[in-house]
């Protein structure tokens, strides 16, 4: 329950310390954006450890803007993938396998040669790495395939 929404206030009601702290953070934000010198906030701050009610320490941000909600984390990579279901995981990781095992047939037998071969493993890696990201993209599935040959 935050103490500085208008919803959760109680008039009269005294402030705590994390109550004050907040309201220094608030004038704090203020103060980056501009809306108050360095002055005004040393004398709005003292008001509001002077302060005993939440009441009194509210009167500070009387004539300034509500303070705008924090945006939303970024959310790191590996959420993303962790979203994907279960069998598309278990296909790209297949998928992955193959290609660095390819791509390691490729290049010792390139080194057994003496010279860069062919690369073939484009013909492994490329076409299933399409099928699976239109796959994964469009969210095409192979379960309603199974399922008609069960029913039949």
């Amino acid at each position: 329950m935050d103490a500085l929404a208008p919803e959760t206030h109680i008039s009269g009601l005294r402030i705590s310390d994390a109550d004050r702290e907040r309201f220094v953070e608030i004038l704090g934000t203020h103060v980056g954006a501009g809306r108050l010198t360095l002055t005004e906030f040393d004398e709005r701050v003292a008001q509001v450890y002077r302060a005993v009610t939440e009441d009194q320490a509210r009167q500070v941000l009387a004539d300034l803007p509500a303070p705008a909600p924090p945006a939303p984390p970024r959310r790191p990579l590996r959420d993303y993938v962790h979203r994907l279901p279960l069998h598309q995981r278990i296909e790209w990781s297949a998928w992955l396998a193959v290609g660095v095992l390819n791509l390691a047939i490729w290049a010792i037998v390139s080194l057994a040669v003496g010279a860069l071969i062919y690369p073939w493993p484009v013909w492994v890696i490329g076409p299933w790495a399409l099928v699976l990201l239109s796959r994964t993209a469009l969210g095409v599935e192979g379960g309603a395939v199974a399922t008609e040959r069960r029913c039949v």
